[in-house]
């Protein structure tokens, strides 16, 4: 899984911030959970946090792989088991493997060998544990056994501070008026609003030019063609 370094955990925004950070902080350095795992809608920010847990790691001189479960279910199931090695296996998009009962099998393997503390599991899934549709009653039992935290839906207010950050990030400053035409005029899923983010920067890079609402059309429209 490719990784995003300008996701950290000091730019996650959410109501319980301190317990899930906290949580994934000791989980990596072997001070807490040895299974963690995050549920949540889509953009609660289970990605962000998975990427940060990584850059924590990275800065903590502790092994972490990352995986998303979107592209292992094009992969055979049979070849994983020994592919990884580290001190942290985390996997977004857990979910997607469930239904298959050769990945199912594999996972169920994974975390028991993390309960016999070979390495420390972090995932995460859209849907709570006991709700998925998974073949195998072991696997989802097993999904069970660590911490599960909820991520909690974001509204509007959180969406204002998240592009805000991410836009200080990528070098440059949202004014109220460009956010409120962003929540206006585009859908208010977050992933979609950072990729327009990262095309404003390109194009006001490009054209040496603030990013302004005009600014914010040419990049709609350029992301429509």
């Amino acid at each position: 899984m490719s990784l995003d370094r300008q996701y950290s955990f000091e730019n996650f925004v959410a109501d319980n911030t301190e317990l899930i950070v906290g949580s994934l902080q000791a989980l990596i350095l072997g001070d807490g959970e040895m299974q963690v795992g995050l549920w949540g809608a889509v953009s609660s920010g289970k990605t962000h946090l998975l990427n940060a847990s990584a850059d924590f790691a990275r800065n903590h001189n502790v092994s972490l792989q990352i995986y998303d479960g979107l592209q292992l279910r094009h992969c055979d199931a049979s070849s994983f088991e020994g592919f990884y090695h580290c001190d942290v296996l985390a996997i977004d998009n857990l979910d997607a493997i469930a239904g298959d009962q050769a990945w199912e099998a594999c996972f169920y393997q994974v975390i028991n060998r993390c309960r016999d503390g070979e390495h420390r599991f972090l995932f995460s899934l859209t849907t709570r544990p006991d709700e998925l549709g998974a073949r195998l009653d072991d696997f989802r039992s097993r999904l069970q056994w660590g911490l599960l935290l909820q991520l909690p839906a974001i509204g509007d207010a959180e969406i204002r501070q998240i592009l805000r950050r991410r836009a200080n990030l990528l070098g440059f400053e949202l004014s109220d008026d460009v956010i409120s035409y962003l929540l206006t005029h585009h859908a208010r899923d977050l992933g979609e609003q950072i990729d327009i983010l990262q095309r404003l920067d390109g194009i006001s890079l490009s054209q040496q030019r603030r990013v302004t609402i005009p600014l914010v059309k040419q990049a709609l429209r350029e992301r429509a063609d």
